[in-house]
């Protein structure tokens, strides 16, 4: 499966799980739009790396300067 991919529970949601099936309905939806909004800003910027490429290193240097410290 993907990395992204999100699962719906089987069944009707009654017996699955303690909360009103309304609810369920309401987190997948909201947990798919979380993994598109998620998917499209990596594909972002991706793209800002590759056009600026000034840009790509600059983030580059403080990602690795705020992992030594």
């Amino acid at each position: 499966m993907p990395e992204g991919a999100i699962t719906e529970p089987v069944g009707s949601g009654a017996d699955d799980s303690p909360t009103p099936s309304g609810e369920l309905v309401t987190d997948i939806s909201r947990l798919r739009q979380r993994a598109v909004f998620l998917r499209e800003l990596a594909e972002a910027r991706a793209l800002l790396a590759r056009s600026t490429p000034w840009h790509g290193r600059t983030t580059g240097l403080r990602r690795r300067l705020r992992q030594s410290t």
